[in-house]
């Protein structure tokens, strides 16, 4: 089965990060951060940074992003500055937005915590954080060689936390329902895990997605989506404890990222594209 692509856009400039809240935002590679209506018409788009941003995330009305000139700022979606969080240590790989907290993981191994733009915790997980996600009360941290599952109470205390598993396993990471997902350490096959600890995380399946470097995953629903080096995006159907191939798509350079809306999959592509994927 083929996927379709409904939208084709150059956004100037090489997309490295995106994120979706109501409307997608993509950090490229001269520093700006630029937003895109779901048929991918042109939002706005403001200078962020001096460099390409390093992560970018969205939700309650308000963009965060980092780069290595300085903290994570804060951002209306129209492009005004509202703050610079503070962070502690190297510089802010990943961000993502969970309820009522912002979650940032760098490149020293903390992870920050953030409430009404404030530090609310700070959690020391020793490797560098590539990637993250959050199914309270445990924390998914990633780097290249091992999945960590800490659990951490936020209202209880602001360092302590409890190193509940860890899986073999590399960046990114993500969770859709009851499945957690994420790449082999080969970068090459994906693997579905069950999200709880009342099966210690149990492996359920794994699968060859491609013979390169994945570099991103999406989920929409019930379905996974990979994209990285090789110049594919491909679709899977989780069913039965299992990924089940549905859909490729070749879109002729590297999937950058991977960002999930409400209906449909956007790929940043390297050479200066934005694509939405019928979903």
């Amino acid at each position: 089965m083929s996927l379709k692509i409904e939208a084709d856009i150059s956004v100037g400039s090489e997309p490295c990060v995106g994120a979706w809240s109501e409307k997608i935002f993509i950090g490229t590679e001269d520093g700006f951060i630029r937003s895109y209506n779901t048929d991918l018409s042109s939002a706005t788009s403001w200078a962020a940074h001096a460099v390409q941003p390093f992560a970018i995330a969205a939700g309650g009305g308000t963009v965060y992003s980092s780069s290595n000139d300085g903290g994570i700022r804060v951002w209306t979606p129209e492009g005004t500055k509202l703050k610079e969080l503070p962070i502690t240590g190297g510089d802010i790989g990943s961000i993502y937005v969970f309820d009522k907290h912002v979650y940032a993981g760098d490149e020293v191994g903390n992870v920050l915590v953030y409430e009404n733009n404030e530090i609310k915790a700070t959690y020391q997980v020793l490797e560098e954080v590539k990637d993250l996600c959050f199914n309270e009360p445990f924390l998914f941290t990633v780097r290249d060689l091992y999945v960590t599952v800490t659990e951490i109470k936020p209202e209880e205390s602001k360092t302590r936390f409890l190193t509940r598993h860890a899986m073999e396993g590399r960046a990114p990471i993500r969770i859709s329902g009851q499945f957690l997902l994420f790449m082999s350490r080969d970068g090459n096959h994906l693997r579905l895990h069950e999200a709880s600890i009342n099966t210690n995380f149990k492996f359920l399946h794994e699968v060859k997605v491609s013979d390169m470097i994945v570099t991103s995953i999406a989920v929409i629903g019930d379905y996974a989506f990979t994209g990285g080096w090789d110049g594919f995006v491909r679709r899977w159907k989780i069913c039965n404890n299992q990924l089940e191939p549905s859909g490729v798509l070749e879109v002729g350079s590297c999937v950058n990222a991977l960002i999930s809306g409400s209906n449909s999959v956007y790929a940043a592509l390297s050479g200066g594209r934005l694509i939405r994927i019928k979903s």
